[in-house]
Formats: C-alpha cells, sequence, structure tokens
C-alpha cells in the first residue's frame, strides 16, 4: 500500500534545576531549593494525559509528565491585581515546579504556557503570538511552601503540551556543544525559535511552511505521533544546520516512503524521516492514526522502488550510519557537525563529497550500508 505523507519539501542547553531570571523576575526552576528569602511557594507537578500513537492503532491514553515547560507564578500581596512575580520551566526528567515569591501572598496561582524558554512553543495561529495558557487552583493567604500536587493540563490541550515535551527529545539530541542553541551555527543569545501551529478546530497540517521558516503547522490529531511531530522538526533542524538555507526541491508532492521521488526529495524528505527515528530510538513512521511504516528494505523488499531517488532508501541508510554497530561512532553528532559546516543538495553530495572531507568513512561498512539499501555511488 503506498503511504503518502503531506510535507513541505522545502525546508535541544540541557535544562536543569537553575535559578532563572527572566524581566527581572526571580524564577526558582523544578528542583531548586527555595531560599531563605522565598516566603510564598507552590509547588507540584504539571502532567498531561496523551493519545499514543507510537502504541498503535488503539491510541491508548497516557499520562505522562511535561517537561522543561515554561510557567509563571502569578499572585498579590493585597487588595489589588494580580501580577506576575516569577517564571521558570518544570523539570528536565519530572515535571516538577517550585514557584516562590519572597513575600507573603493574598493569592497565588500558577499559570502554564506551552512553550520551552523561548526555544520553542505552540500557538493556535501564525498571526498570534502567544502560547496557549492555563492556571492552577488559586489559593489563598499563601505562606511557606503549598503543594499543588499533579496538576493536569486541560484535556481540549493535552496536544499543545506533547508537542512541547516530545521536542525534548530532539533538543536533547541536537549534538551542538558550542552553545543553548539548535545548532552551532547561532550563539547564546541569538537562538532562533521553532514555532509550531495547532489549533484542535483545523483539520490540514503536517508541513513545514517554506519560507516562512520558523513555522510547522499541525492538523487537529497529529500530535498524537512523536514521529510526525519530529519529522517536520526535522526540516527545520536541516535548514537550521544549513545556516539559514535549504535544497531547491523538485518533484516532491506527492512523495512516498518507498517509491521514486527525486534525489533532493529523497533527501530532504529521508533526511526528516531519520530525524524523527533516532531522536525516538527506533526505525519506522508512525502516522497519527497509529499506523506505522517500517524503513526496514533491501533489494528484495516487495513495493520498493531503489536508488537514491528513495527516501525511505536515503533514510534508513541513514539510520544505519548513525547506529550503535555502524561506522560512525554509534550517533550521529560528526553528520550534525559536517552539515553545519557543509551543505548538501543531496544524499550524493552527502555521502561522496561531505563525508570524506569530514573524515567520516564511504567505504567498508558505510558502502555496504548503502549497497544493502539499493544505492550505489
Amino acid at each position: 500500500m503506498q503511504l503518502i505523507r503531506r510535507s513541505a519539501g522545502r525546508r535541544l542547553r540541557a535544562f536543569g534545576a537553575v535559578l532563572v531570571t527572566t524581566l527581572g523576575l526571580t524564577a526558582f526552576a523544578a528542583g531548586t531549593p527555595a531560599t531563605a528569602a522565598a516566603n510564598a511557594c507552590l509547588t507540584g507537578t504539571l502532567a498531561f494525559d496523551h493519545l499514543d500513537a507510537e502504541a498503535g492503532t488503539a491510541k491508548p491514553v497516557r499520562t505522562q509528565v511535561a517537561r522543561n515547560a515554561n510557567w509563571e507564578l502569578w499572585g498579590r500581596t493585597g487588595s489589588g491585581a494580580a501580577s506576575r512575580l516569577a517564571a521558570g520551566i518544570t523539570g528536565a526528567s519530572d515535571g516538577r515546579f517550585t514557584a516562590c515569591h519572597t513575600a507573603s501572598l493574598a493569592e497565588a496561582y500558577v499559570r502554564f504556557r506551552s512553550s520551552s524558554t523561548s526555544m520553542w512553543r505552540v500557538v493556535k495561529a501564525a498571526n498570534n503570538t502567544t502560547d496557549y495558557a492555563f492556571d492552577s487552583a488559586r489559593r489563598t493567604n499563601v505562606s511557606g511552601t503549598q503543594d499543588l500536587g499533579t496538576v493536569k493540563v486541560p484535556s481540549t490541550l493535552q496536544r499543545a503540551w506533547k508537542v512541547v515535551d516530545t521536542l525534548n527529545v530532539l533538543y536533547w539530541k541536537r549534538a551542538n556543544p558550542a552553545s543553548s542553541c539548535w545548532t552551532a551555527r547561532q550563539s547564546d543569545g541569538r537562538c532562533d525559535q521553532i514555532t509550531f501551529v495547532w489549533d484542535p478546530k483545523v483539520a490540514d497540517g503536517g508541513y513545514w511552511d517554506y519560507p516562512n521558516t520558523n513555522y510547522v503547522f499541525l492538523g487537529a490529531t497529529m500530535p498524537d505521533s512523536k514521529h510526525l511531530v519530529l519529522h517536520e522538526a526535522g526540516h527545520w533542524l536541516q535548514w537550521q544546520l544549513y545556516g539559514r538555507d535549504f535544497p531547491v526541491v523538485d518533484d516532491c508532492n506527492p512523495h512516498y516512503i518507498e517509491k521514486h521521488s527525486s534525489e533532493s526529495c529523497a533527501w530532504t524528505e529521508g533526511f526528516a524521516d531519520a530525524v524523527a527515528a533516532y531522536a525516538l530510538g527506533d526505525y519506522r513512521y508512525v502516522y497519527d492514526n497509529g499506523s506505522s511504516y517500517s524503513f526496514r528494505n533491501d533489494a528484495s523488499t516487495p513495493g520498493w522502488d531503489a536508488g537514491d531517488t528513495v527516501q525511505g532508501r536515503v533514510g534508513s541508510s541513514l539510520l544505519d550510519l548513525w547506529a550503535a554497530d555502524g561506522p560512525d561512532g554509534g550517533n550521529w553528532n560528526r553528520t550534525i557537525a559536517l552539515m553545519t559546516r557543509d551543505f548538501s543538495q543531496d544524499f550524493r553530495e552527502y555521502f561522496t563529497e561531505d563525508r570524506p572531507a569530514a573524515g567520516l568513512s564511504t567505504t567498508g561498512a558505510a558502502q555496504r550500508i548503502l549497497t544493502g539499501h539499493t544505492i550505489s555511488y
């Protein structure tokens, strides 16, 4: 069966428990102990329920913590209006937050936003720069520490926070030791932010919007698939690695995992497929309905076209080059480094020119991997 997936043919500092200052406001990130000066704290764990497409077409409901998600402490000391008093992010492993102020509060609550620092966010529309947000229960006469327990994202918004949480997986593997930005092309304080546009009432989506390059559009149920989210982020990442440049792509609508398209389409789509699978540690693509397609292929795989104009052949070659027992050292780090320096119009250029220039093998095991996927240079 031919499986089609829409995608634009055109183009994570590991957060820890640290003291953050934002716009002059003190923010105790998750896990950071409140200091003696903090007299009012709200603590808890942010979590969300989600439909798990990676678990199959039944899409069972899972509950998980929301990691590295932005929060704000709002409150008032007297009878006036509440104001923002602190900001931070939830814990990178446990979704915990500790939101503190230096004085006792007549009223306090935590506002959660569908974003992570200024590195990525989810909004309702491209012309709306406001994140989705909701507030915790309000507490009065807050002095000392009050535990809110587990705070759940409202069911109508859970997909926005699933996107926020899923992008952590790619950020943590971005292989950029030079800065907290997505790639070494940028320095701290000058990072680009990727924005996902998602509206539960809009079905159309599943593409990175070139030339509006910092936007990815997702349809109503698409966040159910982590692979779909990361595939589209993979297009944006390639554009970032290439210094905000992207191959000229042709013959890419429609495109199929197992069928011919073009060298440029197979390279960009195969790279995005490989980004998602590599980040999640598997060897497949998962659709938002829970069905999946394996990238395992060789010359005898039924229904597959051959060569480097097939995105599944390119994507699986990349995954095997980066595999734990592969020739590239067990990860994609050296490919990320070379893509930060060198632009490749297609997979042939990446393999035959850029890999040798970066000291990566194109013979022996590397050559056998490509041959096994019907690509021969």
